[in-house]
C-alpha cells in the first residue's frame, strides 16, 4: 500500500522527533479517538441502557401491580357485587323521575288504607344539589287522630326517604262520632339525579 508523498513526509518528519514527542503525538491521536468514541457512540449507548433499564422497572411495577389484581379477583368481584346490592338499595331511597310517580301513587294508596282523606296534594319546585333533588310535596289531610297516626306510621315504612316537615293542625270537624283534623304540612322526598337530569 503507498502512502501519498505528503503524507509519507509527515510521518519521516514525525519519525525524526524526539521519543518523547512522539510519544505526546501518540497519546494525543488516542484521547481523540478515545474522546471520539465516548461521544459519539458509547455515551448514546449508555443513555439508551439507562433508558431501557428504566422502562424495564416501570413494566415490571405494572406486572407486580397486575399480578396483584389478578391474586385477588375474587376479592374484588366480591366487592363489585357488594357495591352493586349497595346501589340498588340506594336507588330505592332515591327513587329516579319515572319511579316518583309511583311514590306519589304509594302515597295516595296509604293514605286510603289508613282511612285519611288527602285533601290537597301538591308538588312544589325540586331543590337540585349535586346527585339528588329534594321534591317537596305540600300535603293537607284529613282524619281522626289515630288514622292521621297511622298514616305516618305506613309512610315511614316505606323503603323510600320520606321526611315530614312541621305539621299544623287544626279541628275540621268536631261530633259526637269523633273529632276530624285537618293537618297541612310538606312532605319531602328525594329523587336520584343522573347524567343529563
Amino acid at each position: 500500500m503507498e502512502l501519498n508523498a505528503e503524507v509519507q513526509e509527515k510521518l519521516d518528519q514525525i519519525g525524526k522527533l524526539p521519543k518523547a514527542a512522539r510519544a505526546g503525538i501518540v497519546i494525543g491521536l488516542s484521547l481523540l479517538v478515545a474522546t471520539g468514541y465516548y461521544f459519539g457512540f458509547y455515551e448514546g449507548q449508555v443513555e439508551e441502557r439507562d433508558r431501557l433499564h428504566a422502562q424495564e422497572l416501570e413494566l415490571q411495577r405494572k406486572l407486580s401491580e397486575v399480578r396483584s389484581v389478578a391474586a385477588n379477583i375474587g376479592a374484588f368481584e366480591t366487592e363489585i357485587e357488594e357495591l352493586e346490592v349497595k346501589l340498588k338499595t340506594a336507588l330505592l331511597q332515591l327513587p329516579n323521575q319515572k319511579q316518583l310517580e309511583v311514590l306519589l301513587t304509594d302515597i295516595s294508596n296509604l293514605g286510603k288504607k289508613a282511612g285519611v282523606e288527602i285533601r290537597s296534594f301538591k308538588r312544589n319546585e325540586e331543590i337540585i344539589y349535586d346527585f339528588y333533588a329534594e321534591v317537596p310535596i305540600d300535603l293537607v289531610l284529613e282524619g281522626e287522630y289515630h288514622q292521621i297516626g297511622k298514616f305516618f306510621e305506613l309512610m315511614a315504612k316505606l323503603p323510600r326517604i320520606v321526611n315530614m316537615g312541621a305539621l299544623r293542625a287544626k279541628v275540621a270537624s268536631d261530633r259526637l262520632e269523633g273529632t276530624r283534623l285537618s293537618i297541612s304540612g310538606t312532605a319531602t322526598t328525594f329523587r336520584f339525579v343522573g347524567a343529563g337530569a
